[in-house]
């Protein structure tokens, strides 16, 4: 057996050195002061970042401003040419495009139907705004406007009319994108304001006719109570939305509501079964089917009708077409005698849509036969207020006893046009 070596070892690792080695001197550090150029660079850097993020927010702004301009597709009545005569009686282009814009949004107030209608506005309702760039002002809108017409996007859709006098002629030609222009002729007057009024009527329908068709049978049916003008624009839509089979079964039962507006029940009661050949499903169908058995004062069918109506509305559907059939019930209760129930169903058709001025109306009516005429008179100034035409009152039979009370007249003549 070998013996094993011991390695040797280091003498610098087993003794200390005799002379040990000095204790390191602690560095001084300076004090710190204040030092103004490292504060400007910080400074400096600071303002760097605050720019840099304000210029990100800045163009993130101005993108949602170009989108949103972009994407907006309401209607604007960009120009109206007038006749030197409507200018001397201070009827400008501008004063008559933002009456007829008034107009239309008045059309809209009156038939709520705000949830499924276009926006109109004038030129004059959206003034460009300028800003300066290389000493030069641009107008952002215009400016917007070339980048959409470049890509193929058209900001807004355009509605421009020419008012003219040929002889004893007013000639309105109105001008809407991408439709066939619509001509209306009405008598020249001395006072320039009564064609104006009419021609701003029709200019209003027109547009509406090719925008907003749906507002317009209501405005026909509802507000005008005019059954011809409902069938002659139910006709324009049979032909604008031919072969879509669910539209044509609604088109078909609004020119049963024309008819029965007419007294023309047999003719109606054959565009009801065609609507039900096409699409038994749809609510309108048998609001419809309601009111013709109303007609002929069957109001026990009526009322099964119009609830079946209220089922088949879509869910999520505007307030004021819950609204609407809800006071149709209440309606048909209150002919039936049956007072409670009526106001029942007008106060649940309130809560869907507490501006419905026609259930507000026909609140009255309960009041007025309990004997509260007060209280009557009070729902009747609540639903001109919110548009209830005027002009229905001195018709109906049921108010004949009130017309010739004072505050009555005074809402007529309040409220009256």
């Amino acid at each position: 057996m070998s013996e094993q070596q011991i390695p040797e070892i280091p003498q610098s690792e087993t003794e200390p050195d005799t002379e040990p080695s000095p204790k390191p001197t602690k560095k001084k550090i300076p004090a710190r002061g204040f030092n103004i150029v490292r504060v400007e660079k910080r400074v400096t850097a600071t303002f760097s970042i605050m720019a840099k993020v304000f210029v990100i927010i800045l163009i993130g702004i101005a993108a949602i401003f170009i989108a949103r301009e972009l994407s907006d597709d309401g209607y604007v009545i960009t120009q109206i040419n007038v006749p030197a005569s409507f200018e001397e009686a201070g009827y400008t282009g501008p004063v008559v495009a933002k009456r007829i814009s008034n107009q239309l949004n008045e059309i809209i107030r009156i038939t709520r139907t705000a949830e499924v209608a276009q926006e109109y506005g004038s030129a004059a309702d959206e003034a460009d705004v300028t800003i300066d760039m290389v000493g030069l002002g641009v107008p952002v809108r215009s400016f917007i406007e070339l980048i959409g017409n470049a890509i193929g996007i058209n900001r807004k859709k355009k509605i421009t009319a020419d008012i003219t006098t040929a002889g004893n002629q007013v000639i309105l030609v109105l001008n809407i994108s991408g439709e066939t222009p619509e001509r209306v002729e009405v008598p020249l007057d001395s006072n320039v304001e009564i064609p104006l009024k009419t021609l701003i009527a029709e200019a209003s329908e027109g547009i509406l006719k090719y925008t907003n068709d749906r507002v317009l049978y209501s405005y026909y049916s509802n507000i005008k109570r005019d059954g011809e003008k409902v069938i002659s624009h139910a006709k324009y839509r049979l032909e604008k939305y031919k072969g879509d089979q669910k539209m044509e079964a609604k088109l078909y039962a609004s020119l049963a509501s024309g008819l029965i507006q007419l007294n023309r029940l047999e003719a109606a009661e054959q565009k009801i079964k065609q609507s039900l050949a096409l699409d038994s499903t749809i609510s309108f169908l048998y609001t419809t089917w309601a009111r013709l058995f109303q007609t002929k004062g069957d109001y026990a069918r009526a009322i099964v009708l119009e609830k079946k109506a209220y089922t088949l509305i879509p869910e999520g559907g505007p307030a004021f077409v819950y609204s609407t059939s809800l006071g149709n019930i209440g309606v048909l209760f209150s002919y039936s005698n049956q007072s409670d129930s009526a106001l029942y169903y007008y106060r649940k058709a309130l809560e869907w849509d507490d501006e419905d001025n026609n259930t507000y109306y026909n609140l009255s009516y309960e009041y007025l036969v309990t004997g509260d005429t007060a209280r009557c008179l009070n729902e009747v100034e609540r639903a001109l207020a919110l548009g209830f035409p005027t002009n229905l009152i001195p018709n109906d039979p049921d108010m004949a006893g009130l017309l010739n009370h004072p505050r009555m007249k005074e809402l007529m003549l309040k409220y009256g046009e």
